[in-house]
């Protein structure tokens, strides 16, 4: 009687345990799907990466027919795919980093943009970004490419000075009229002296003192993952909780059916 009572007990044990274990498992996988880190052949790339800037535009010299692109995801459990060739074709190579988070179900991807060729031709960056009267936010940089920048009252365009590192490449403005809305996104064009290569920088202008949602959706997104991470803690902390009550009551049962043996066989 005792044998089978504690076998019962061992197999319940053993159920409770396993249907926990699933279901935090299943509750813990991540669901992030960003990248710590790309390099090129073993060294950063430049500009300098950031988990939050998805679009790279690079050049390598003409004599290199083949890259190595490596990407580190933020989540050790997260996978990367890789599409695009990685020997070179003259010119413009673009390559796409797509994310997949632990969970397989989120995504994110990356782009870089690399020109094979003479380098200095190929330099599409801004040494400077300037609005007038205006203050850019972030202040401007190597890496960022998206800004905003707010003005006041109602004007017919702001006044954009942007100048490239390479004094022979070609900057176009465009959509810089047409201000009769709160929000309007200019994008600043640059294209290299080879024709080939371009980069796009954006003017996100508002009102001053009007409310603006992130046009990147970055922001909401980092809301978005430190919420589903809290619901993952609360959720552990519950099936922990469920699993150690269960033990203690299949215990309890145990216990007394033990103890009622006991009983009957002593009389």
């Amino acid at each position: 009687m005792k044998k089978n009572i504690f076998r019962v007990f061992f197999i319940m044990l053993l159920l409770t345990n396993i249907l926990y274990v699933t279901k935090v498992d299943a509750v813990m996988k991540n669901n992030n799907p960003l990248l710590r880190e790309i390099k090129i052949d073993g060294e950063d790339i430049k500009p300098e990466f950031d988990q939050f800037i998805t679009d790279y535009v690079l050049a390598v010299d003409e004599n290199k027919e083949k890259i190595e692109i490596e990407a580190i995801t933020d989540d050790p459990n997260a996978s990367v795919e890789i599409i695009g060739d990685t020997n070179l074709k003259k010119g413009k190579n673009d390559f796409e980093l797509k994310v997949t988070a632990e969970d397989e179900k989120t995504t994110y991807s990356y782009f870089l943009h690399i020109t094979r060729g003479n380098k200095e031709k190929a330099n599409a960056n801004l040494k400077s970004l300037e609005v007038k009267g205006n203050l850019l936010n972030p202040k401007f940089n190597e890496k960022d490419i998206n800004y905003l920048v707010e003005y006041d009252g109602y004007i017919e365009k702001l006044d954009i000075s942007a100048i490239p590192e390479n004094e022979n490449a070609k900057v176009e403005i465009l959509d810089n009229n047409g201000f009769n809305s709160t929000i309007h996104i200019v994008t600043i064009k640059v294209t290299a002296e080879d024709g080939i290569t371009t980069k796009e920088y954006k003017l996100t202008a508002k009102k001053a003192g009007e409310n603006l949602e992130d046009p990147s959706g970055l922001e909401e997104y980092e809301k978005d993952l430190e919420e589903t991470n809290k619901k993952k803690e609360q959720k552990q902390i519950l099936y922990v909780s469920l699993g150690i009550v269960g033990v203690l009551i299949i215990g309890g049962i145990a216990y007394f059916m033990v103890k009622k043996g006991k009983k009957k066989t002593k009389k």
